[in-house]
């Protein structure tokens, strides 16, 4: 739990009611990977105390009372929590390890930012809502994120939104050079997008995101991946560096994570 200062921040991924009778949380189930790991009792224990999940939140059809199920919200949730966590060839032994690339740690970093990870049903409109600088910071995540992105997708945004709750405002968007997407969840640049009071330095949520879609598209294992999979993280990280800089960045990446410049 963070405690820098007496501020209430909230952000948000564009692209929330909570009853799962106000929203379809039972839907064709989407392909397994390697639920033979993370759909064991241990891990699911794991994963629900690391990211401080709560029953109230994920009661009501999210999934609570069926966790592999993923035709359901917080199966569809583990599967991405599986990808951040072992999708590196080297798996981290401890979640102190914070050594190598990207894709080795981003893992622990989700684990060490998040209070609180709830299911919500929202209006459609958002994929996640980030609040932090209260007593118990909260990220929410939407039907949009369940259900509209594919577990690629969904992992990237659990990345994105991790920066947010480490206290990491987006800081694009703004004077003369506005992004693309003219959001407000756009980054001043792919090393520069933290802004406000108690946020770290340095590269923003989108850099995150686009940073770990980048390594899985590289070097993900083949137990985590598949040439669709990198394909989809490699569409994924372009859009983002299309869209969401206000300096542009100036390349691409393959689905093997090579590096193309644009300009």
């Amino acid at each position: 739990m963070k405690l820098k200062s007496i501020a209430l921040v909230c952000f948000c991924l564009a692209f929330g009611g909570r009853m799962a009778s106000a929203c379809d949380t039972f839907r064709d189930p989407e392909p397994a990977v390697n639920s033979t790991f993370w759909c064991t009792q241990p891990w699911i224990d794991f994963f629900w105390d690391a990211y401080d999940f709560d029953k109230g939140d994920w009661d009501d059809g999210f999934g609570w009372s069926a966790a592999c199920d993923l035709r359901r919200p917080l199966a569809r949730t583990f599967q991405a929590i599986e990808l951040v966590n072992f999708s590196s060839p080297v798996d981290p032994l401890v979640t102190s390890d914070f050594t190598g690339n990207f894709l080795h740690w981003a893992g622990n970093y989700t684990i060490q930012a998040y209070d609180e990870l709830d299911g919500r049903c929202g209006d459609g409109s958002l994929r996640a809502y980030t609040t932090w600088g209260t007593i118990d910071d909260t990220a929410e995540f939407y039907m949009p994120f369940f259900y509209n992105e594919n577990v690629v997708q969904r992992a990237g945004t659990l990345v994105h939104e991790s920066r947010h709750a480490d206290w990491c405002g987006h800081n694009g968007n703004d004077g003369s050079n506005a992004c693309p997407a003219m959001s407000s969840s756009c980054d001043e640049s792919f090393t520069d997008g933290c802004s406000g009071i108690g946020s770290p330095s340095g590269r923003g949520a989108d850099g995150f995101q686009v940073m770990w879609l980048w390594w899985y598209a590289f070097e993900a294992d083949a137990k985590h991946s598949s040439s669709t999979m990198k394909a989809f993280a490699r569409d994924e990280a372009n859009s983002l560096l299309d869209s969401r800089f206000d300096v542009n960045p100036c390349f691409h990446i393959t689905k093997n994570g090579d590096k193309i410049k644009t300009c």
